[in-house]
């Protein structure tokens, strides 16, 4: 965990010290709302927001856009879960350049628990409808949770995050489109029904093509009923 955040460091500091073709600065601030409808279903509601404070070579503060999301996930064992989603990005309010989004994903996630580390693969499928096209993407997702303390997270305990995606977006009216993205951050269990997590992630957007270095400060209040 520690090399991952020194990774962290190490692209941000690089992209700072040595300049880029383009540069973003994004806030990113979300609350996530889990249901147990039963032992192995889950329903997940999400209202994201993004905001941006650095645009290329100035700092800005503008809403970018606004996410509403609901997930339904099947457990089919310890270890392996299936998903759906629906998602509506509000775009459109903000920027008359920008079009509104529907986006419907396919979810698949392995994860493991060896000893107080936690290990999850997840997949995903998403078609990414706007009223000019339809996009394709496909994501893999490498994540790692662990407790500060003790072997377990639970109430009253921190624990480090870290992750590792990549993305490819395909259309039939653009080039592929390649991402990377890596984040680390630090999470903490309030009650029994409530966790925060604060995370920093580093995304390389395009970078076959046109590539923008962006930096995400994310800020999360997950409730669990």
């Amino acid at each position: 965990m520690k090399n991952l955040f020194s990774i962290v460091l190490v692209a941000l500091g690089t992209t700072i010290l040595f300049g880029q073709n383009k540069f973003n600065g994004f806030y990113e601030p979300y609350i996530k709302l889990d249901y147990d409808v039963s032992k192995n279903f889950l329903q997940e509601f999400i209202l994201e927001e993004r905001t941006i404070w650095y645009d290329d070579e100035s700092f800005k503060f503008d809403v970018k856009q606004i996410d509403l999301a609901h997930f339904s996930k099947l457990k089919l064992s310890d270890k392996n879960a299936v998903a759906v989603g629906i998602q509506y990005r509000f775009r459109e309010n903000f920027d008359k350049d920008k079009e509104n989004e529907l986006r419907f994903t396919e979810e698949y996630t392995y994860t493991t628990k060896p000893k107080a580390t936690e290990f999850e693969h997840r997949v995903r499928a998403e078609q990414r409808i706007t009223s000019s096209e339809t996009s394709h993407r496909f994501r893999y997702n490498f994540a790692v949770n662990r407790s500060f303390n003790g072997t377990e997270i639970k109430k009253g305990n921190a624990y480090m995050i870290g992750d590792l995606e990549t993305l490819l977006t395909v259309a039939k009216t653009s080039k592929p489109e390649y991402e990377q993205r890596i984040g680390a951050g630090v999470g903490w269990v309030l009650s029994d029904l409530m966790k925060i997590e604060l995370v920093t992630e580093y995304r390389l957007s395009d970078f076959t093509q046109n590539l923008v270095h962006e930096l995400y400060f994310v800020t999360g209040l997950k409730i669990s009923l």
